[in-house]
């Protein structure tokens, strides 16, 4: 029988989790750990077919969703201890663990940690060697969500992030200078800033613009932009190093990643170079690299290869 069901967890420093438990006919705990600006229901569109092998554990980091909302908290070391302290003392038992973007890292981080409770670990594109100052400058993740975050929380002016990010945003001004001219990113904003006013809280249907291009926003308003700041400072890393977080991972791995591109101005339009997905990989004791010709969001964009990356897992978890 379906089920569905919201929950908190407190940590032992009293920062809370918010997090919702599926259950149908599986029996194999599966913890789920969004991206950035996501939450944890974000995996809707492979949670039906999911909950027939697992039980299903949907968290909301810090800063996202339900959950605690305090800068002070926006590190990977932090969040990661805390999912691990939610898995030990909530679930209890040995478990598969998946995490998209930040969450990959976070889940790898996890795997690390508490090696004893993960059977399994899927990395859903996550951007290990192009995520800090000095390795990101060149991204898209940093020119259309860190930098532009930066500059939103550092000006007055505007108060709706969504405008912002259009009229400031890399790639509504990439596409603009490239193919439908200079001001069509001032007009998007112009148009979501009245479409706003109109409906609060709710995403708006632009003109020529794609529903499923402004996904990210979905969940937006129940985001702390903290959070995206502790990136664009390098903070989120502080006390740890990717290299350490993928050397102490024991259990079976499938790293999926989208395939890598770049734009016509040389700038990385993927989570990782093909040379730091090479380097990911030779931490992986036990692992599998699967390429997926698609953007960042798998889960959303191609659920049948993430369903397919999972069952993979599986065969290499009882052949471990």
């Amino acid at each position: 029988m379906y089920s569905e069901s919201s929950n908190d967890f407190y940590t032992k420093m009293g920062a809370k989790l918010h997090y919702k438990i599926i259950r149908d006919a599986g029996k194999v705990p599966l913890v789920l750990i969004h991206g950035q600006g996501m939450c944890g229901q974000d995996y809707e569109p492979v949670l039906k077919k999911l909950s027939s092998d697992y039980i299903l554990y949907l968290i909301d980091c810090f800063g996202h969703g339900d959950s605690e909302k305090n800068a002070d908290l926006y590190r990977c070391h932090i969040i990661g201890d805390a999912i691990a302290e939610f898995i030990q003392v909530e679930i209890g038992q040995a478990c598969v663990i998946s995490g998209h973007s930040s969450g990959g890292i976070l889940a790898a981080y996890v795997a690390g940690k508490i090696p004893q409770f993960i059977k399994g670990l899927l990395l859903e594109d996550p951007p290990f060697f192009n995520v800090q100052p000095g390795e990101f400058e060149n991204t898209f993740v940093y020119k259309d969500s860190f930098q532009v975050f930066h500059e939103f929380l550092n000006q007055a002016e505007e108060t709706e992030y969504m405008v912002y990010y259009l009229e400031h945003g890399y790639i509504y001004n990439y596409l603009g200078q490239n193919y439908f001219g200079k001001d069509w990113a001032h007009n998007l904003a112009e148009e979501a800033r009245e479409k706003r006013k109109e409906n609060p809280g709710r995403i708006p249907t632009l003109n020529k613009v794609s529903a499923k291009s402004f996904h990210g926003f979905v969940y937006m308003d129940k985001f702390d932009d903290q959070f995206a700041e502790s990136f664009y400072t390098g903070e989120w890393f502080e006390g740890v190093s990717q290299d350490e977080i993928l050397k102490f991972i024991q259990c079976p791995v499938v790293y999926l990643k989208a395939k890598t591109k770049y734009g016509k101005d040389g700038v990385l339009w993927a989570a990782n170079s093909d040379e730091s997905a090479d380097r990911v990989m030779s931490f992986l004791k036990n692992g599998k690299r699967k390429v997926v010709r698609c953007g960042h969001d798998i889960h959303f964009e191609k659920p049948r290869h993430f369903i397919k990356a999972l069952k993979i897992l599986d065969k290499m978890m009882k052949k471990y």
